[in-house]
């Protein structure tokens, strides 16, 4: 059943990060960022950000492999647009923590990658 999961996953990975991109977008850039209660704690919006770019990042990985470099430069370019777009978005700002958050995550993503290819759980 898990290895059904996982050929599914690969077989469609550029379609999940494509929605997994227009999810994101639509969140980071609409007028009034979402107030989910369960994120009620002080700097909850860089918990946020740094996950979702560790999701973000995980799926663009499993998507089109690119280099850790590669990759961080692409999740570096997306989160600095992001804040960017915000800043002109009303009831958004910008925030240099947010993008902070933001590499956070993706550099967490690939931590977890680089150690699960050294235990032999994946391969390139």
């Amino acid at each position: 059943m898990m290895m059904l999961g996982l050929q599914f996953i690969r077989r469609h990975a550029r379609l999940i990060f494509i929605l997994t991109f227009a999810v994101v977008s639509f969140a980071l850039l609409t007028q009034r960022p979402p107030k989910p209660s369960a994120l009620s704690f002080e700097h909850a919006d860089k918990v946020a950000h740094f996950t979702v770019f560790f999701v973000l990042t995980l799926t663009m990985h499993l998507a089109f492999r690119p280099r850790v470099w590669t990759g961080l430069l692409l999740m570096l370019g997306y989160g600095v647009l992001v804040e960017v777009i915000q800043h002109q978005v009303p009831g958004r700002g910008a925030e240099l923590l947010d993008v902070v958050a933001d590499m956070a995550g993706a550099t967490m993503f690939y931590a977890f990658w680089w150690v699960s290819k050294r235990l032999g759980f994946f391969s390139r």
